[in-house]
């Protein structure tokens, strides 16, 4: 991918894992205006529109994908991700371990396989999939991502801040990424850091519920002095 398709592709895989599916669909589309050609793209296009119920036309960008040429491991990821997409994570697993199996080094499966084994509850799996992806992509922003992710829900937030920390050095526009830092810093008594956070991510995603309440909620123990 071209650097600006990068960057679109990036926007928009953190506005559909922020369930803002509409952001998702303008910045994928603005990525394969870069590159039309690129497959990694088509796949994450067909499922924001799966996730919109925009079966139809997820249809025709599968036929899309199909004639630019998928290989088998592709062919799996998007089963995965039709089953994601309908809700059954646990259906999608089989099929990313499929993928893992045939193409082992492609670190995007592995951060993909870390965030549905978070899903479906299973943190130290999630967890080995992605230092997986980390190790064999140390500069990708999502595997950082992903590790910080169920580091912080495993209760590990110092690791947590790391992966953060370097997910947004890598990709300074990842507001995913923004936000559980923030809520890092915040469970870590850093409010003030995480008011810049909370703060910074209002900027991307303006009366964004959850960063309000907990700008709210900082302020109050500020006010409160605990």
């Amino acid at each position: 991918m071209s650097r600006p398709s990068i960057d679109y592709y990036n926007d928009a895989l953190d506005a559909l894992q922020a369930g803002n599916a509409s952001e998702a669909v303008a910045a994928v589309e603005n990525s394969l205006t870069e590159d039309p050609e690129d497959t990694q793209t088509w796949q994450l296009y067909v499922v924001i529109l799966n996730s919109l119920g925009r079966t139809d036309d997820a249809e025709k960008a599968a036929a899309k994908l199909k004639k630019l040429g998928l290989s088998e491991a592709d062919e799996l990821l998007l089963l995965a991700a039709k089953n994601a997409s309908a809700g059954n994570v646990a259906a999608a697993l089989p099929h990313y371990e499929a993928a893992i199996a045939l193409e082992p080094h492609r670190a995007e499966i592995q951060t993909a396989y870390a965030l549905a084994l978070l899903h479906c509850d299973d943190r130290e799996g999630g967890l080995a999939a992605a230092e997986r992806a980390v190790t064999l992509a140390p500069d990708d922003p999502q595997a950082h991502y992903a590790l910080g992710r169920i580091h912080r829900l495993s209760g590990h937030l110092e690791a947590a801040l790391t992966a953060f920390t370097r997910s947004l050095e890598l990709d300074p526009g990842g507001t995913l990424a923004l936000y559980e830092q923030g809520m890092v810093l915040a469970e870590t008594g850093r409010g003030r850091e995480a008011l810049a956070n909370f703060e910074k991510f209002l900027d991307a995603h303006p009366g964004d519920p959850a960063a309000s309440q907990a700008i709210a909620t900082i302020h109050a123990r500020m006010e409160s002095g605990s």
